[in-house]
């Protein structure tokens, strides 16, 4: 059996250092001090499922937002882009004896978007908006087929 020294490759090093960090930050307790959630590592993609729709007339984008309200989701159009951002926050229950063993429910900020095919409308009007029973549902209509005409050619 042939033993052949181990030497650094480049990248090693820096390899190295990325999976401390995550091991490291995997196990540091969150600031609001509730050291028994999800380490903060994992919090970083706190995004909602969204579903995206045709039919001939329309898009629809629909997203899963479980307790979160009205006022804390904003939908933008920015150019050909669809921009849901929302924030779900922590309500801390101030009960003595309460203290939490599991926590999954995921809270913070999120942002979510989706490029738009061409076609649609982009105009701040033609796009609904509801918020039902903590899921949004966004309607973005599409354009109505030109008709072909016929340019008639006038001699000059």
């Amino acid at each position: 059996m042939n033993v052949i020294p181990w030497r650094k490759r480049d990248g090693t090093t820096a390899f190295r250092s990325d999976l401390d960090e995550l091991f490291t930050r995997f196990m540091e307790p969150f600031e609001s001090g509730f050291s028994n959630r999800l380490p903060a590592v994992f919090q970083q993609r706190n995004l909602p499922p969204m579903n995206v729709a045709e039919t001939e007339t329309e898009f629809m984008v629909t997203l899963d937002l479980p307790g979160m309200e009205e006022k804390y989701i904003n939908v933008e159009l920015m150019g050909n882009q669809l921009v849901v951002t929302g924030e779900r926050n922590w309500e801390k229950e101030e009960k003595k004896g309460k203290e939490f063993h599991r926590v999954e429910s995921q809270y913070g900020s999120f942002q979510r978007s989706i490029t738009l095919p061409e076609g649609l409308r982009r105009d701040r009007e033609s796009v609904a908006a509801t918020f039902k029973k903590g899921i949004l549902e966004i309607r973005i209509p599409k354009l109505e087929p030109t008709p072909a005409a016929k340019i008639p050619v006038k001699a000059g």
